[in-house]
């Protein structure tokens, strides 16, 4: 829209769109009830149909004049343009978003609007997917998307606040169902050998309900009873959340599934809890017929390759495919990989951390602009701050931000805006985070914000009861090889991938790449094709790394 925008003023060009947002985001009745950011995307529909007949914004929103609807939409908007414009009037900006529907050529919206079936019906009525053209950008991530939409999880603790609820309430049969269901999960997490496996929900039903139905019908009376919670917290103006209705609704989609390939079970500590989660791994399936909806799809991405396994992983038969060369001069960018050192194997051992720290000094030393060290995982990252990885950077004269595991979105925020302003600071920045997280993808960090990364490691997922169950299934739909490929060996080099170009934003920017693992030589060509032109083997220790990065950081930042 922004880009809309642009073109608009520049080539007086007189077309609308608008980004639309759902109802958390555009519910003016959320912010006077002080729930703005409080509640989830369904529990703002809820709160929705429950003031529907005394919400002063429907009441302004009826009460709105064509005029002022031309007014808005005599331009691109932003839905913040949208929301103020609303705010200003007291309708509701939601409301006005379907209506502006009718003036629009371009929607910039969210993916749930078009993949996930419990919303698309409405885009689908609203637009007409027939005569609409498609386009995804970062395309990549719609493997994961898909398969989020109907995963789900509870935990131990889910089933104690659960049974507080039911007290409260007063149902006794329910307290008591959840009470035998809170004892058969203390017993399973005793007898689960490792850290994760496959959960028995017909053992379970059994044990806690004696069957399979009568379990079910315990469930669908736990829905109701945390409804009822919902409907009256709201009322008090908290928000309207009950553990009772999440666990009803949890296990009803689980028997609705029972069977299913390509929905699996399993539990696994987490803490002193345990946690139980319901995945949903049919992308394929799930988004195939999606697609022939459409007048056409473009899907984009810097991350697409090889672009065959991503057809055929998202379920697109009849496509035209193109691989377009990176922008980025070579005279801008360098790229290290180090020999003798990996986190390949279930563990970093005691030995190979002490290396990556050894290299991880040769990397930090020479440097005078913002770094991040991206790590493989939440387990490796302990561990190198186990090992000196804090105290090495601030020996440095670095200012340290780290992503913890569990980070709040305000926290976040507060860490991303932190490390971005240290880049205009004589004390730089040193930002430690987890390829696949909040700052390895989607986060931008322009100019001099980010000017070397290290990578250490292949985020690989840990080889666990539920990632050999998601390589079997894929193995089934594509064969043993390609299976496990497209399962297991894609997701990680693309996450990989997506770490590297957090430092490449614009033409004019500049990076240095060291990727701290000698197994990403031998996946070189599934790495962006930037990484491929400058890669260079190093030994992976701290003087001949350091001398390397030296002469790079030359070419390249005092050019």
């Amino acid at each position: 829209i922004e880009e809309l925008k642009v073109m608009r003023s520049v080539r007086n060009l007189k077309f609308f769109g608008f980004s639309f947002r759902g109802k958390r985001d555009m519910c003016l009745l959320l912010r006077d009830l002080r729930l703005s950011g409080e509640v989830s995307h369904e529990e703002a529909s809820l709160i929705c149909r429950t003031y529907r007949d005394r919400c002063p914004y429907r009441d302004g929103f009826e009460r709105l004049k064509p005029n002022e609807l031309d007014e808005i939409a005599a331009a691109p908007r932003l839905y913040t343009e949208i929301l103020d414009f609303c705010a200003g009037l007291k309708a509701c900006p939601y409301l006005v978003q379907v209506m502006l529907m009718e003036y629009a050529g371009i929607l910039a919206l969210n993916y749930n609007y078009v993949i996930d079936p419990k919303i698309s019906n409405f885009m689908r009525r609203r637009v007409g997917f027939r005569d609409a053209i498609l386009v995804v950008d970062e395309a990549h991530n719609l493997q994961k998307a898909a398969e989020e939409l109907n995963s789900d999880r509870i935990t131990s603790g889910t089933v104690e606040r659960a049974i507080r609820e039911a007290e409260t309430l007063g149902d006794r049969d329910i307290a008591g169902f959840l009470d035998a269901l809170k004892g058969y999960l203390q017993g399973f997490q005793k007898g689960v050998e490792g850290e994760e496996a496959v959960f028995p929900v017909e053992e379970c039903a059994w044990r806690t309900a004696g069957g399979l139905e009568e379990f079910k019908w315990l469930c669908a009376e736990a829905r109701r009873l945390g409804n009822r919670l919902r409907r009256q917290r709201l009322l008090e103006g908290k928000a309207p959340r009950s553990s009772l209705y999440h666990l009803g609704e949890f296990w009803i989609k689980v028997l609705d599934n029972l069977g299913v390939d390509g929905v699996i079970l399993t539990a696994s500590r987490e803490g002193e809890a345990l946690k139980v989660e319901f995945t949903d791994m049919r992308a394929g399936e799930l988004l195939a017929d999606l697609w022939r909806e459409f007048r056409s799809c473009i899907f984009c991405s810097g991350t697409l390759k090889p672009l065959e396994a991503f057809a055929e992983i998202i379920g697109v038969e009849d496509y035209t495919g193109r691989v377009f060369p990176s922008p980025y001069s070579e005279r801008n960018l360098a790229t290290l990989i180090t020999r003798g050192l990996s986190t390949r194997g279930e563990e970093l051992s005691d030995e190979m951390a002490s290396r990556y720290i050894e290299a991880l000094e040769g990397f930090i030393a020479p440097l005078k602009v913002n770094l991040a060290v991206f790590t493989s995982s939440y387990r490796v990252q302990r561990k190198l701050l186990e090992k000196g990885l804090r105290e090495l950077a601030e020996r440095h004269g670095r200012r340290i931000y780290v992503e913890e595991q569990g980070l709040r979105g305000d926290e976040a925020r507060e860490i991303l805006e932190g490390f971005k302003a240290s880049a205009f600071e004589e004390r730089k920045g040193l930002l430690i985070a987890v390829m696949g997280g909040r700052f390895a993808e989607g986060a931008d960090y322009p100019g001099p914000q980010l000017e070397a990364i290290f990578i250490v490691g292949i985020p690989f997922e840990r080889p666990t009861v539920k990632t050999q169950l998601y390589i079997e299934y894929y193995q089934k739909l594509y064969g043993e090889d390609k299976g496990r490929f497209y399962a297991y060996t894609l997701p990680a080099l693309k996450r990989a991938s997506q770490a590297m170009g957090r430092a490449l934003r614009s033409m004019e920017d500049r990076a240095l790449l060291v990727l701290g693992d000698w197994r990403y030589r031998r996946y070189l060509e599934l790495l962006p094709d930037y990484v491929q032109r400058t890669a260079k083997m190093v030994e992976g220790r701290r003087e001949p790394l350091s001398a390397e990065i030296l002469e790079a950081y030359k070419r390249i930042f005092k050019a």
